[in-house]
C-alpha cells in the first residue's frame, strides 16, 4: 500500500474530477492524504481520504483580482495568475501542513504548474499531473504569440519572474524559464477527456493518459422530481452557468424572454448564492428555477444544455450524449466551446452579442437538427470508452509499482 499526497487547486472544476480517482485509489488499497481547503471537506472525506486544510479565501476565484476569471490575450497573463495567485499562495502552505510527513508519490493539479515540480522535488517522490481541462499544448492566450513584449507584457514578465526567483530561492530549487512554468509536469499526465475530444492530441506523447471525465455520483446533491418534466412537455432544456460566474440576472432575464413561450421544459440552476428574488415575478410557467440541481442526474433527462462551456459541465453533458448551446465567458471556456462546435455537437454564441432572437434561434436549431445529437453521441462514446477513474487509478498504480521495481533492482545490482 502506497501513501499518496493529493494536492488540488481549491475550485469546483478541479476538485470534482479528482474525487472518483481518489475513491478508486483508496478502494485499491492506497492511503490518500488530500490537501485542500475547508470548503471541500464534505466531498473529499466521503472518498475516504484524510483531509488536511490550509487557509484560502472561499470566494477567491470570484473576487480576487489575480485569480478571478478573465479573458487571456497573452500567455503571460495566465502564467502570472499561476505564479502570483496559486503557486505563491498554495505551495508554501502545503509544505507547511505536511511537514515531516512521508509519501510514496504525488498527484497535483495542473493549474499549479511549476508548483507541482517544487512539491515533488522537495518530497523526493514521483508525481502525476491531474489535468482538469484540455491538456494545453500552449498556455492560454498563446494565440497572440510569446514574442510580443510591449510595456504591459514586460511588466507582467518582470512581476512573474520576481515571484518565481523568490520562490526558487526559498525552496532551493532551480529557476524555470517563464515558458516552463505552465507546462504539465509529472511522469504521467492524467487528462479527464478522450483523445478524440482533445484538440491537437497528435502533439501529446504517451505520458498523457486520456481516461475521460470522472463521473461519480454526488452525495450532497438535492433531489429533483424528473417525472414532473415529461408530464408537461416532451423536451427539456437545462441551463447552468457554473459556480463562479452564475450571478448574472440580466442573462437569466434574457433566457426568460427567449424561451418563456416555447413548448419545452426549461430547468435553470441559478447557483446557491444567487439572489433570484428580483426576478421572482418574471419566471415563465415552463421554467423550473432552483439554486442547485444534481447535474449528472439532470443531464440524463436533458435534450439541450445551455452552458458557459466549462470543461466539467461540457464533458458531463457529452458523456450523456447531450448537445450544447455554449456561451463561453472566460479562461479555457472559448477553447472548449470551439472544440465542441468544431466536432458538430453544439453552437457557440458570442457573449457580447446575445439577444432574445440569437438565443432562441440557437436553441431551436440544436433542438430540431438531429446532427448535433448525433455528434454529441460520437464524442460521448469516446468519453465512455476512455475508461474513467478506474482505468486512471490502475495506470497510476501500475506506473508507480514499476518505479518501485526498478529502484529495487538497482539497489540489488549495486550491492
Amino acid at each position: 500500500m502506497a501513501r499518496v499526497l493529493v494536492v488540488i487547486t481549491p475550485a469546483e472544476g478541479h476538485v470534482n474530477p479528482s474525487l472518483g480517482l481518489v475513491t478508486q485509489l483508496i478502494d485499491s488499497g492506497e492511503e490518500i492524504v488530500y490537501v485542500c481547503t475547508e470548503e471541500y471537506r464534505s466531498r473529499i472525506e466521503q472518498t475516504g481520504a484524510l483531509l488536511i486544510t490550509y487557509p484560502f479565501p472561499q470566494d477567491a476565484f470570484s473576487l480576487d483580482p489575480v485569480l478571478k476569471p478573465q479573458e487571456y490575450t497573452h500567455p503571460y497573463q495566465f502564467i502570472y495568475m499561476m505564479v502570483g495567485g496559486i503557486i505563491q499562495r498554495i505551495i508554501p502552505e502545503v509544505l507547511r501542513v505536511i511537514e515531516n510527513q512521508k509519501f510514496d508519490y504525488l498527484i497535483f493539479d495542473s493549474l499549479m504548474g511549476w508548483g507541482g515540480t517544487i512539491l515533488a522535488e522537495k518530497l523526493a517522490i514521483p508525481a502525476v499531473c491531474s489535468v482538469a481541462s484540455f491538456a494545453f499544448v500552449n498556455p492560454l492566450g498563446a494565440g497572440e504569440g510569446m514574442q510580443e513584449m510591449d510595456t504591459n507584457t514586460k511588466e507582467l514578465y518582470d512581476a512573474t519572474m520576481k515571484i518565481t526567483r523568490a520562490l526558487a530561492q526559498e525552496f532551493q530549487v532551480s529557476i524555470p524559464a517563464i515558458e516552463e512554468i505552465p507546462v504539465h509536469a509529472g511522469e504521467l499526465k492524467l487528462v479527464y477527456t478522450s483523445r478524440y475530444f482533445q484538440p491537437q492530441a497528435d502533439q501529446l506523447d504517451d505520458r498523457f493518459i486520456f481516461t475521460g471525465p470522472s463521473i461519480i455520483p454526488r452525495q450532497d446533491a438535492q433531489t429533483f422530481s424528473f417525472e414532473r418534466l415529461r408530464e408537461r412537455y416532451p423536451q427539456t432544456v437545462y441551463i447552468a452557468m457554473g459556480t463562479i460566474l452564475n450571478k448574472n440576472l440580466d442573462f437569466y432575464q434574457l433566457c426568460f424572454e427567449a424561451f418563456g413561450d416555447l413548448p419545452v421544459n426549461v430547468v435553470l440552476s441559478s447557483g446557491k448564492y444567487t439572489d433570484m428574488e428580483p426576478l421572482a415575478d418574471q419566471i415563465p410557467s415552463n421554467f423550473i428555477v432552483m439554486p442547485y440541481i444534481a447535474q449528472l442526474e439532470m443531464l440524463q433527462h436533458t435534450d439541450v444544455f445551455i452552458t458557459h462551456a466549462g470543461m466539467n459541465s461540457t464533458s458531463e453533458a457529452l458523456y450523456y450524449n447531450v448537445p450544447l448551446v455554449m456561451i463561453p465567458l472566460t479562461s479555457d471556456q472559448p477553447l472548449v466551446a470551439n472544440r465542441v462546435q468544431e466536432l458538430g455537437a453544439g453552437i457557440t454564441l458570442n457573449k457580447y452579442q446575445l439577444s432574445v432572437a440569437v438565443m432562441r434561434e440557437a436553441l431551436l436549431e440544436v433542438l430540431s437538427n438531429p446532427s448535433y445529437k448525433q455528434q454529441a453521441c460520437i464524442i460521448g462514446e469516446s468519453l465512455r470508452q476512455a475508461g474513467g477513474y478506474k482505468r486512471a487509478a490502475k495506470m497510476i498504480m501500475s506506473h508507480m509499482a514499476s518505479i518501485d521495481r526498478n529502484v529495487s533492482n538497482t539497489k540489488l545490482f549495486n550491492k
